[in-house]
C-alpha cells in the first residue's frame, strides 16, 4: 500500500512537470512588432509676406485670402483652361500676382480682355490677373472674345509690378535707394449685391491721406472698383510707406488686391 502511494504521487508530480515543459516550449503569446521609418508628408507652402497693419478709417472685415481654396461665383463670364497658368500681374510681363500655378481644367471668371485680345483678366477665388487667351477655350473664338469688355489701361511692359497685397490694412516701404514713380491697380469687390453706400478709396503716403488720389466707389455690382488706377501727384523716396483709406459706413466684408508698380521716366502709361 506504501510502495502503491508512492507511485501514485510520483506520477502525479511527473505529470506537472511535463504540463510545464510543454507549456514553456509552446508559441509565444506576444507578438513581434515591426516598425518603420514613416515619412512625414511634404506639401508646397505659398510664401506669404510679412506686412505692417496700419488703421484705416473704417473697420472693414477682411476676408483671408486663400487661393487654393473652393472658388467663389462671380457674376461674370466663365472660361475654362486648356493649360494650366499662373495668375500675371500683367499681360506683358512675367510677374505673377501669387506663386501658385491655376491648374488644367480650372474655371476662371473673365471680367475682360486687353486691346489685343492675347490676354484676359480674369478672377480665380479672390485673386485677380491676366491669363493667356491661348490657355483658354476662348482661344480662337472670335466671338466670344468681341463680346468682352477692353481694358485699355492695361500696364505697359515699362511698368514693373513689385508687390501685389491682399489687404487694406497692408502697407508697403519702398525700398529702392532712389525716387520713383508709382502706379497701383487696385480691384475691390464683395459677394453680394445691389446698394453700396457712398464711400471713397484714396493712398496713404507715410500716415497722410493723398487727396488727389481718392476715387469715389459708385457701383452697385459685385466689383465696387474694377481695374482702376491710382497715381501719385509726386514721386515715392526712399524709406517712404504706402497705404491705403477706405472711408465708408458699410460693415460689409469686401475683397481687396492692389499690386504697385514701378514707372521709369521714359515710360508712358495713360492712367486717366
Amino acid at each position: 500500500m506504501i510502495l502503491s502511494s508512492k507511485k501514485k504521487h510520483l506520477k502525479i508530480i511527473l505529470a506537472t512537470v511535463l504540463m510545464v515543459f510543454l507549456i514553456g516550449c509552446g508559441p509565444s503569446t506576444k507578438q513581434q512588432v515591426v516598425t518603420q521609418d514613416v515619412i512625414p508628408a511634404t506639401a508646397t507652402s505659398i510664401p506669404t509676406r510679412t506686412e505692417t497693419e496700419v488703421p484705416i478709417s473704417a473697420k472693414v472685415p477682411l476676408p483671408a485670402v486663400d487661393v487654393e481654396s473652393i472658388a467663389l461665383v462671380y457674376n461674370l463670364p466663365q472660361a475654362t483652361l486648356t493649360e494650366s497658368t499662373r495668375l500675371y500681374a500683367s499681360p506683358n510681363r512675367i510677374e505673377t500676382v501669387v506663386p501658385v500655378e491655376i491648374p488644367v481644367g480650372n474655371i476662371v471668371f473673365v471680367m475682360g480682355r486687353n486691346a489685343t485680345s492675347s490676354h484676359l483678366r480674369v478672377v480665380w477665388n479672390t485673386g485677380v490677373g491676366w491669363v493667356p487667351v491661348s490657355f483658354t477655350n476662348y482661344n480662337g473664338d472670335r466671338e466670344k472674345l468681341s463680346t468682352l469688355p477692353v481694358f485699355t489701361r492695361e500696364p505697359p511692359e515699362c511698368a514693373i509690378p513689385l508687390v501685389t497685397q491682399f489687404s487694406l490694412n497692408s502697407e508697403w516701404v519702398s525700398e529702392n535707394n532712389q525716387k520713383q514713380r508709382i502706379a497701383v491697380v487696385i480691384d475691390l469687390f464683395r459677394s453680394t449685391y445691389g446698394d453700396f453706400p457712398a464711400s471713397t478709396l484714396a493712398l496713404v503716403v507715410n500716415g497722410q491721406e493723398v487727396e488727389s488720389s481718392r476715387r469715389q466707389i459708385v457701383e452697385r455690382g459685385q466689383f465696387s472698383l474694377k481695374d482702376v488706377v491710382f497715381t501719385l501727384p509726386g514721386y515715392i523716396q526712399p524709406g517712404d510707406t504706402l497705404g491705403y483709406v477706405l472711408h465708408t459706413t458699410s460693415d460689409e466684408p469686401l475683397a481687396f488686391l492692389a499690386t504697385i508698380f514701378s514707372i521709369s521716366e521714359n515710360c508712358v502709361w495713360e492712367t486717366d
